[in-house]
């Protein structure tokens, strides 16, 4: 992976850190028939009202459809790219298979153009093809996991990110996987993985270094509530530096975070995990 930095005195630009993408990438345009347009809703509703907070206008970025689901089986695919996606921090691969089908798919490290994938219930421990957990031996490095046969990939599809298989419950029925965040559960043995580490492990490093870089990207600032006044957060007010004076943080309505559990366990998945990420 190639980091790139920059020569320069100016204040925006002397702290940034970014990927070289021209080491990195084979082309900068995407397959037109694999894009579409999404509309920028800056964090509101169709009435208009703000639902997500810090979101606000951006550079204009068209959608790659993403096959997350690698449920082409036992057909080879040739890997042809591997390009820049705006919509998210991994790269992405346009796969030809045999047949003239075109697809992306995320790309895993160590990927490289002109390379033969497969997915399928029977095929080989390779980077970047795709198979049931059940048939993955322990202590490879997968991502692109399924929650449920079928649905596609839900997990472990970030820059730099994998998880770690490390066997079969007592039942048999489920496959024990260690995520990248800590947390140990289980998944259906029949859910699909695909080998590998996801690409752009640097991703981590990046500095954008100024703020207009994140504007560009949609994100607008984010004020401290102790800086507000009081009809605007309950952490505002008073004369000079004060502390929270709750018993926990509150959100600007009133509301405890940042420590308090928001899981329901009723949640059917709760019963597969074994040890969450925050465990001690």
């Amino acid at each position: 992976m190639a980091i790139k930095y920059t020569k320069t005195r100016s204040s925006g630009k002397h702290t940034v850190v970014s990927i070289d993408y021209k080491k990195e990438l084979t082309t900068d345009k995407p397959f037109k028939p694999l894009t579409k347009i999404i509309q920028n809703k800056s964090g509101r509703n169709s009435y208009g009202h703000i639902t997500t907070r810090h979101q606000g206008g951006r550079h204009k970025r068209l959608y790659r459809l993403i096959d997350f689901k690698r449920n082409k089986d036992n057909i080879p695919a040739v890997v042809k790219t591997i390009e820049y996606d705006p919509n998210r921090t991994a790269f992405i691969s346009l796969v030809v298979y045999k047949d003239g089908e075109k697809r992306y798919i995320l790309t895993p490290r160590d990927l490289k153009v002109g390379d033969v994938i497969i997915s399928g219930e029977q095929t080989d421990i390779k980077v970047g093809n795709t198979t049931i957990l059940k048939n993955i031996p322990e202590g490879t490095f997968i991502h692109n996991i399924e929650l449920s046969p079928g649905k596609g990939g839900q997990l472990v599809r970030s820059a730099g990110s994998s998880a770690q298989v490390l066997g079969k419950d007592e039942t048999g029925d489920f496959i024990i996987v260690k995520l990248s965040s800590g947390e140990v559960r289980k998944f259906p043995k029949n859910a699909r993985a695909t080998i590998g580490v996801v690409s752009n492990s640097d991703h981590n490093l990046v500095n954008l270094g100024k703020a207009g870089r994140s504007r560009n990207m949609g994100i607008r600032p984010t004020v401290r509530g102790s800086a507000m006044n009081p009809n605007d957060h309950p952490h505002g007010g008073g004369e000079g530096r004060q502390p929270v004076g709750y018993d926990a943080p509150r959100t600007p309505w009133g509301k405890r975070h940042m420590g308090i559990k928001t899981r329901k366990h009723t949640k059917p998945s709760s019963a597969l995990i074994i040890r969450r990420r925050n465990s001690k």
